[in-house]
């Protein structure tokens, strides 16, 4: 009885650290501990092609259609040797992961995963980064003219990243330790080049200094 005792107590422990490996950060390198991200807000949703108009042209007849836009609202904050509330930070990495509600034929669900390399990031204030799918790749991907992301997205994750560390994510659904599930690809039929930044896209003259400067890596 005593060994199974203290092999109960061992597994619980074992347990407890596994539950919360996650939400913390994970032990960092040399240079990459010593900034801090909080993930504040994620809101996944469509944005209309915007419409602009311009002189000495020839213009086209068109008609809008949706893109998918993720919004990441985030914080970081570095140290006092490094700027400390005035400081800023430009080696910050945002991995996205999309998971559509469309299949293959073999079963597994269309998804999309970019890597968004974030410039200049100011420390202890709010900053935003902004990821997008265009109505041409959506199109293929639920091959129809339609979207909605409340019903077309099934699954969203963002995690930020330095030096390969993950320093914070967040997800719906929500990552817990054990089930981080866009790390379980096995199931996924993933595309690259699909998230696009939104340098790369008709938005990138718009919201002026609401987002932070960001490439797809």
């Amino acid at each position: 009885r005593p060994v199974m005792k203290r092999y109960l107590i061992q597994s619980l422990a074992i347990l407890a650290l596994g539950t919360s490996a996650y939400s913390q950060a994970p032990a960092p390198a040399a240079d990459a501990p010593k900034v801090k991200v909080d993930v504040k807000r994620v809101v996944p949703g469509e944005q209309g092609t915007p419409d602009f108009s311009a002189g000495n042209v020839n213009m086209k007849r068109w008609r809008p259609k949706k893109w998918f836009e993720l919004d990441a609202e985030f914080e970081i904050k570095v140290p006092q040797d490094a700027g400390g509330r005035n400081g800023s930070f430009s080696g910050l990495q945002a991995n996205v992961y999309l998971v559509f509600n469309s299949q293959t034929k073999d079963g597994k669900y269309e998804a999309a995963k970019a890597t968004l390399t974030l410039t200049s990031v100011p420390a202890s204030e709010s900053c935003h980064v902004l990821a997008y799918v265009s109505p041409s790749d959506l199109r293929a991907i639920l091959q129809r003219d339609t979207f909605t992301a409340t019903t077309d997205i099934r699954g969203w994750g963002i995690e930020f990243v330095v030096n390969g560390q993950r320093m914070a994510g967040e997800g719906n659904p929500k990552p817990t330790a054990g089930n981080v599930w866009w790390e379980k690809t096995e199931n996924l039929a993933i595309r690259e080049g699909v998230i696009k930044a939104k340098s790369e896209t008709p938005f990138a003259i718009l919201f002026g200094d609401y987002d932070v400067e960001a490439k797809t890596r």
